[in-house]
C-alpha cells in the first residue's frame, strides 16, 4: 500500500465503533484526499472491582467484601464495576466466588421506584426545569432506566432517582 504524504493525518471510528479492545481505526486526509483503516489492540489498565469473599446470590454487599485489582478493563466484559460505591448496597444475581470480578448487569439494586408507583417527572435545561406527574410501568434502582406512563397515556423514558423522580433528558 503507498498513499501520497499527508501534513495533517487525521484518525476517527466509525459510529457504534468501540473505542478500546480489539477496534478499528480510521485514518483520513484531506489534501491529498485518502483514507484507510488499520486494526488496533487498545488497551485501558485500570482498577476494578472484586469479591474479597464469596457473594451469596441476594445478599447485600458491604465495602468489606470488595477489594480493588489492576488489570486491562478492555479485554473484560462491558460492564465491569470500577468503583466500590458502584456495588456497594445492590444484590448479586447469582453467587460470585472470592476474585470474581463485579458486573454491573449481574448486580440488582433496591428499587428506588416501583411498578405503579407515582413518580414525579423531572427535565432540566440551562436556567430552568419542568416536571410532571406520570406513573412507573416497573422497578428501577438508582440511575436505572425506567418507564412511565404520563396521565395522557404517553409512555416515556428516564432514570430513576431517590424520592421516586425520574429524571428526563431534553
Amino acid at each position: 500500500l503507498s498513499l501520497p504524504a499527508c501534513p495533517a493525518p487525521e484518525a476517527f471510528q466509525q459510529p457504534g465503533a468501540r473505542p478500546w479492545g480489539k477496534t478499528t481505526v480510521g485514518v483520513r486526509c484531506t489534501a491529498p484526499s485518502w483514507s484507510m483503516f488499520l486494526q488496533a489492540q487498545v488497551t485501558v489498565i485500570a482498577d476494578y472491582v472484586t469479591a474479597a469473599v464469596p457473594l451469596a446470590q441476594g445478599q447485600a454487599i458491604e465495602a468489606g467484601q470488595l477489594t480493588t485489582m489492576q488489570g486491562d478493563i478492555a479485554a473484560m466484559p462491558n460492564g465491569i464495576v470500577t468503583e466500590m460505591a458502584q456495588a456497594i448496597g445492590r444484590t448479586p444475581i447469582v453467587s460470585l466466588p472470592a476474585g470474581a470480578p463485579l458486573r454491573l448487569d449481574s448486580l440488582k439494586s433496591k428499587p428506588v421506584v416501583q411498578q405503579n408507583q407515582a413518580v414525579r417527572i423531572v427535565s432540566r435545561g440551562e436556567n430552568f426545569s419542568v416536571s410532571g406527574e406520570g406513573k412507573a410501568i416497573g422497578n428501577a434502582g438508582e440511575g436505572q432506566v425506567v418507564q412511565v406512563r404520563t396521565p395522557r397515556g404517553a409512555i416515556i423514558s428516564g432514570t430513576a432517582r431517590m424520592g421516586g423522580i425520574v429524571e428526563v433528558a431534553l
